[in-house]
């Protein structure tokens, strides 16, 4: 169990612990039964509680380094006036790196637990800031190629991410509503220092905003969706329209020849000479005048005048 920033309180940062280590945190720290419990079985949503004398934050992070700059891991801070302690689950090469972070130059420094709590927040906060902001940037694209009859929209890249949309509006719509309905549990916290005040409503304001921004974003994704399947079924008529339009091309010289090949002796042209080139022109035009047909109606491809389908995006 490391300590951290002695100065700035006591800090403790344990990773991956297991039920024993918790039990031995609980002993010293005089931690709740039911925090413990949350512990133990992991995956929380995101929470602030009151409990024994300690405050229980629960928050989701956000790996940016991976392939998918979704992925959440657990951060756990349990703290008082005195004392911090910080709880990580995940894989340890996606989790933040909380004393680096608290050792760094900042406009807040670490000068006790509240105000090491407001920086971990406020690097977690950021960090989906600036996701929210590249997912707003992606839905832009899906909306212009999704709307644009000319192009053929990538599914896998819209619902990849729709699943990324919701994880953020799942740890970020958790973390807002627990940092707005207990502020007054962080402006007790900052009695002794005023000025984390602004910081907090500033850090507020960010997290509030990434929550309705989520929030808007699935809402328009789901239009995007609903307009994708409708594209689909779209295409999908275009080409059983094609696929009927080909067969009944297929049919009209089918239908003559079958007719012709059961050797009635009256049929027209039997008997002379030039007749099979007579019918075989015939089952020619035919085909072309359909084929014409079916073309000015949309059923071979696009109409005359619609724009042609870039050949890469």
């Amino acid at each position: 169990m490391p300590e951290m920033l002695t100065g700035a309180g006591v800090w403790v940062r344990v990773v991956n612990p297991d039920p024993g280590e918790l039990e031995r945190l609980r002993e010293r720290f005089g931690i709740h039964p039911l925090i413990i419990a949350d512990l133990v079985e992991g995956r929380q949503a995101p929470k602030l509680e009151r409990l024994s004398g300690h405050l229980y934050l629960n928050l989701w992070d956000v790996d940016r380094s991976g392939a998918d700059p979704a992925t959440h891991t657990d951060i756990a801070l349990i703290f008082n006036d005195h004392e911090c302690l910080v709880v990580q689950n995940g894989p340890e090469d996606e989790l933040r790196d909380i004393e680096a972070l608290l050792l760094a130059d900042a406009l807040v420094p670490v000068t006790s637990p509240i105000s090491g709590v407001y920086r971990i927040l406020d690097a977690v906060v950021q960090d989906f800031v600036e996701l929210g902001a590249g997912v707003e940037r992606e839905l832009e694209e899906v909306e212009e190629e999704v709307f644009d009859s000319s192009i053929r929209e990538d599914y896998r890249r819209i619902y990849r991410l729709r699943q990324r949309i919701g994880r953020i509006d799942r740890a970020v719509s958790g973390l807002a509503e627990a940092i707005t309905a207990d502020r007054g549990e962080f402006e007790a916290m900052m009695a002794s220092e005023p000025a984390l005040r602004a910081f907090f409503t500033h850090l507020e304001h960010d997290v509030t905003g990434v929550a309705k921004l989520a929030t808007a974003e699935h809402a328009a994704l789901d239009a995007v969706v609903s307009s994708h399947e409708s594209n689909v079924s779209t295409r999908q008529n275009q080409d059983m329209r094609t696929i009927s339009a080909f067969a009944a091309l297929l049919a009209i010289p089918t239908v003559i020849a079958g007719v012709y090949g059961m050797n009635f002796k009256n049929l027209p042209l039997v008997q002379w000479e030039f007749g099979w080139l007579v019918v075989g022109i015939a089952m020619v035009a035919i085909d072309i005048v359909v084929y014409v047909l079916f073309r000015r109606r949309g059923w071979l491809g696009d109409r005359r005048g619609e724009r042609p389908r870039p050949a890469a995006r």
